[in-house]
């Protein structure tokens, strides 16, 4: 296996590219392309076999490249890919690099077009809510760590940990809200919650136990599943912030493991709401309408 220095393809330049770079004087260029030879006796070219090299062979090439460079180079910016999720080309050469002859019954390369697509639906409901709003409205503090959550996707550690804070964040905000509306003195309310020793605080599963039951009669040990989701997140985040590897049962943690994570998280938030007061509700929109997109592929 070879790795080559980064190309630049023949897709044109971004709008946003850079006119000219350089390099400790050097001219340079923007790469878009990895580029790596794996080579053998044969390779399997059927057009009904699998991907040859094997993905999985495909994936540890590229990824250790990538790891290396951003560990060296410092780059933040570098993320190992989830292949095959990417665009890609895989060609089939002679040992010289020139073209393979023609056969019906085997193929000369495979490869993917890869991109995604983010918008935002605006219909008259959602613009009718968004000016329904106070011009100086400012939304639950845990609510943009949720977005930012699902903002953070694929990357699965700082996504569990963003929804992990933010579920700490909501209970704590919400329990005050609760207290204060009951008899309980201010100073012994500070005093359960804001200990010389933070190992005597009750705990993130007491909140949502036994502090939430006290004031709503309520308990996530109510909702199995949700509670069942609840210790996953924390497990999950635990094992990231302490090992560095978002992992569940051992094993890392899937995007759609993590996707199911996150979504929980927003669930226990409208599953708690229920049990608020009214008067202690947060404006909460749902619009369902029917998003309809066409790409035309050259």
């Amino acid at each position: 296996m070879w790795v080559f220095p980064p190309l630049r393809s023949d897709r044109p330049s971004p709008v946003d590219g850079l006119d000219e770079i350089k390099l400790d004087g050097v001219p340079a260029f923007q790469a878009d392309v990895l580029r790596i030879d794996f080579r053998k006796e044969s390779f399997d070219r059927r057009k009904d076999g699998t991907v040859d090299p094997p993905e999985h062979v495909i994936t540890r090439a590229v990824n250790s490249f990538l790891v290396r460079l951003r560990y060296v180079a410092r780059a933040g910016q570098v993320r190992p890919v989830n292949f095959p999720k990417v665009g890609w080309r895989l060609r089939y050469l002679n040992d010289d690099e020139t073209e393979l002859e023609k056969d019906e019954n085997l193929v000369r390369g495979r490869g993917t077009l890869h991109f995604s697509l983010s918008w935002i639906a605006l219909n008259k409901q959602v613009w009718e809510d968004i000016h329904n709003l106070p011009v100086d409205f400012d939304p639950p503090p845990w609510d943009g760590l949720l977005l930012d959550a699902n903002a953070e996707l694929p990357n699965a550690g700082p996504a569990i940990v963003l929804a992990a804070t933010a579920l700490e964040v909501f209970i704590s905000h919400n329990l005050d809200r609760l207290a204060e509306k009951t008899s309980i003195p201010t100073e012994l309310w500070k005093w359960i919650n804001e200990r010389s020793n933070r190992i005597a605080e009750p705990t993130l599963e007491e909140q949502y136990d036994v502090l939430l039951k006290f004031f709503t009669g309520h308990s996530l040990k109510d909702e199995q599943k949700l509670r069942g989701s609840f210790k996953n997140l924390k497990t999950t985040r635990n094992n990231f912030v302490h090992e560095g590897i978002a992992k569940l049962g051992g094993k890392p943690v899937t995007t759609e493991m993590t996707l199911q994570l996150i979504s929980a998280a927003s669930e226990i938030v409208s599953k708690v709401r229920e049990w608020l007061p009214e008067e202690l509700h947060w404006h909460e929109f749902k619009h369902n309408m029917q998003v309809e997109v066409l790409k035309k592929l050259t």
